[in-house]
């Protein structure tokens, strides 16, 4: 019996050795074919990734794409494809791609940079038709205590200062968008306004924020054009505050620019233009309302003006993908001096005004919005006509990545 035990357990003891050498053999089969694949997969993902010159800052590439089908009925003889459908890039919101990052020299300071390209195809599919803008191309440093400063071609301190909206409206009051590029010379002149500011070489300063106020200074010039000696240039200062305060949200900001035209016709002449606009939103009904308000005094008698703008409606998630949002606006722009240009209607300096109606839905999953907006355009054209008027229609979609 003893003996039988022991055959017995013996012939286990060989099979569970035989089972652990098999397992190890295996073991070792599967690891080795596990780092090949990992080896491999790691590889596949560092051909196809974006790499970054070294590990101390970071890149980020982004960008968006926003197409649109519009339609107008614009009546000057310079109009581009008046009545007709026609497919085109968004320049309220253009698409573009970029890229950005940052570096951590202490706690308290930090470096970055930032390049971003505008998409132009409106222009030509080539980039000698200039189908690619630079919209930004600067680099900077961030103190939490100090502020920031920046350095090259980016936004300056005024830029979407006249424009300030917290809702999600994808137009911009008060430069309008681009559909005054081909409703003729005439739209462009009078709803073009130039009290925003724009994106100019130059160096930028902003404090911290403190209870919501930030105030920014800077001094900026145009890039260099063939030929040219000198670049028209400005220095300016603006203050913004933005709050949240019993489910109110308020963002508002106010500013000057001092411009010196030092190129073109009316070389040797200065713009000086003070703006300031101011949103509110209900967060918990969504009801919002926005507004602004520029003036532009000038050396050119012609170039004097001044313009309003305001906007009100509802943003809600009524529907569970996203926000929609559903507004309504008005503006004017008006000119102290107006000119009626006998042999180019471009260089005509009439009055204006537009109402609009838009919508916008917002798609989360996807980064995305869908959008719908009607405005009419009126300008006072006077000498030869009494008013000349357009209607636009725009329908389209913007994905962000």
């Amino acid at each position: 019996m003893i003996g039988g035990l022991m055959k017995t357990t013996s012939r286990f003891a060989v099979a569970a050795a035989a089972s652990m050498l098999a397992t190890s053999a295996m073991a070792a089969d599967l690891g080795g074919n596990c780092c090949a694949d990992l080896e491999e997969r790691v590889a596949e993902l560092e051909a196809t990734a974006a790499r970054k010159g070294n590990r101390k800052v970071s890149l980020t590439v982004y960008g968006q794409v926003n197409k649109q089908l519009l339609w107008h009925d614009s009546d000057e003889f310079d109009a581009y494809r008046s009545d007709k459908l026609t497919v085109r890039d968004n320049d309220a919101a253009m698409s573009r791609f970029g890229f950005r990052g940052e570096a951590k020299i202490r706690p308290d300071l930090k470096a970055g940079y930032q390049i971003e390209i505008g998409v132009l195809e409106d222009k030509g599919t080539g980039s000698s038709k200039d189908s690619l803008l630079v919209r930004h191309n600067f680099l900077y440093l961030d103190s939490d205590r100090l502020g920031r400063v920046s350095l090259g071609q980016t936004s300056q301190i005024t830029d979407g200062l006249y424009e300030i909206n917290l809702a999600n409206a994808l137009v911009t009051p008060g430069g309008m968008d681009e559909s005054v590029d081909f409703l003729g010379g005439a739209f462009k002149n009078t709803f073009n306004t130039p009290f925003d500011g724009a994106r100019r070489q130059g160096i930028y300063y902003r404090t911290p924020s403190v209870a919501g106020f930030m105030l920014s200074s800077g001094y900026s010039h145009k890039t260099q054009d063939s030929g040219a000696t000198d670049a028209d240039e400005a220095w300016e200062i603006a203050l913004r505050y933005a709050g949240e305060f019993n489910g109110v949200r308020l963002a508002a900001g106010i500013g000057y620019r001092h411009e010196d035209v030092n190129t073109g016709v009316t070389a040797g002449t200065e713009n000086k233009i003070w703006m300031g606009s101011a949103s509110v939103m209900h967060t918990p009904t969504g009801l919002f309302v926005s507004g602004g308000y520029a003036d532009q005094d000038s050396d050119d008698v012609y170039n004097r003006r001044d313009g309003w703008w305001v906007m009100a409606g509802l943003e809600r998630n009524f529907f569970g993908p996203g926000a929609t949002t559903l507004f309504a606006e008005y503006s004017q722009s008006n000119f102290d001096n107006q000119y009626y240009h006998p042999t180019n209607r471009a260089g005509d300096r009439f009055d204006g005004q537009y109402w609009g109606l838009g919508a916008v839905q917002k798609i989360d999953a996807a980064a995305m919005d869908l959008y719908v907006n009607f405005r009419n355009y009126e300008v006072d054209a006077f000498y030869i006509e009494p008013s000349s008027d357009a209607s636009v229609v725009a329908a389209g979609a913007i994905i962000r990545f």
